[in-house]
């Protein structure tokens, strides 16, 4: 297989890393071209790692315009070949060789729209879902703001009846206000009648301030003498209290005295009351036997007043005296009796 000169030293000499912030897209060909003489597949990736810079914004577009006009220019570099498009000629083996390279190529090339198509719609189906957020986050946020509003109007409601209020008691306060200032002048007025009244009064108190001190003075000479009088009576009372406490203890030993004799005589008493009592037992005893005595002398009468019948009677007489019994006693003896200690 032959090459020709020009691509010999696309492949051999490597392509010059240039500085710079942006790349143009004769870098990116460049740059694939030198990987796909590598045996590399140009990617993203790679063409930005051979050029050292470059977003993958930038390097996508560049790299599928690559891909798009390598066919023309493999066109252009060889002759045609069997199974070719028409007008293609380049050797067989190399024909082929980029017709697989192509195709592999081209299902690289779409794999990779397919992961960057799946990327991006992670990152839209990641947008969205903070789209959602968002919106969710929005409507929390306008409900918030619908209560504050509310609460704000309500507020508003409150302030101005707060103020209709306010204002209602600014008049209230400032008819008071006129009322306390003709208040103020009144008591003015009368402050100062007071304040005359008070002159008045104050002159009134020192003249009855100057009388009382003379009167005071009168009293204080008229207390001493009372003191001085008072203090000779208490002397002439202490002296009568001595006196009296002599014959308190003076009548306290008659009393004294009395009560020995009242006891004396409270056992005399008692004495006089057990004799009366024995004298009483006595009499009573003594009547009795008067009372035996009369009886026995009535019966004696009346043995004398009858007629005797005969001589032996008289004996029956005698012998009947002779058995008086023997209770019949003078009373004189048993006067006597008692009489006896």
């Amino acid at each position: 297989m032959t090459t020709s000169p020009t691509s010999t030293a696309a492949i051999s000499t490597p392509l010059p890393r240039q500085g710079g912030r942006g790349i143009s897209e004769h870098d990116v060909w460049t740059a694939a071209d030198t990987l796909l003489m590598a045996g590399q597949r140009p990617t993203i990736e790679r063409i930005r790692q051979q050029l050292g810079r470059g977003s993958p914004n930038t390097v996508s577009p560049y790299l599928d315009a690559w891909f798009a006009g390598l066919g023309a220019r493999l066109q252009g570099t060889s002759a045609a070949a069997p199974g070719l498009p028409d007008g293609v000629t380049m050797p067989e083996s190399v024909a082929r060789a980029a017709l697989d390279l192509w195709a592999l190529a081209l299902s690289e090339g779409r794999a990779a729209l397919a992961a960057d198509e799946a990327a991006r719609r992670a990152v839209l189906d990641a947008r969205d879902a903070e789209l959602v957020a968002d919106r969710e986050a929005l409507e929390q946020a306008r409900a918030v703001l619908h209560e504050r509003i509310t609460s704000a109007e309500t507020a508003a409601a409150d302030a101005r009846q707060a103020r209709e209020e306010a204002q209602a008691q600014a008049r209230r306060a400032e008819a008071l206000l006129i009322e306390a200032q003709a208040d103020a002048v009144a008591s003015r007025q009368a402050l100062s009648v007071a304040r005359e009244r008070t002159q008045a009064l104050q002159e009134e108190h020192a003249a009855q301030r100057s009388h009382w001190d003379a009167e005071r003075t009168r009293l204080g000479e008229r207390a001493e003498a009372n003191e001085r009088r008072l203090m000779l009576e208490l002397d002439a009372t202490r002296a009568s209290v001595k006196s009296l406490q002599q014959e308190r203890k003076q009548v306290q030993r008659q009393l004294q005295d009395a009560e020995a004799a009242l006891a004396t005589m409270t056992e005399a008493q008692h004495e006089m009351r057990a004799a009366k009592a024995l004298q009483d037992a006595v009499v009573a005893r003594l009547r009795e036997h008067v009372s035996a005595q009369e009886a026995l002398a009535a019966t004696y009468q009346s043995m004398l007043a009858a007629p005797t019948a005969s001589l032996p009677g008289r004996g029956n007489v005698s012998g009947r005296k002779r058995r008086v019994p023997l209770g019949a006693v003078p009373a004189t003896s048993v006067l006597r009796r008692a009489r006896r200690p």
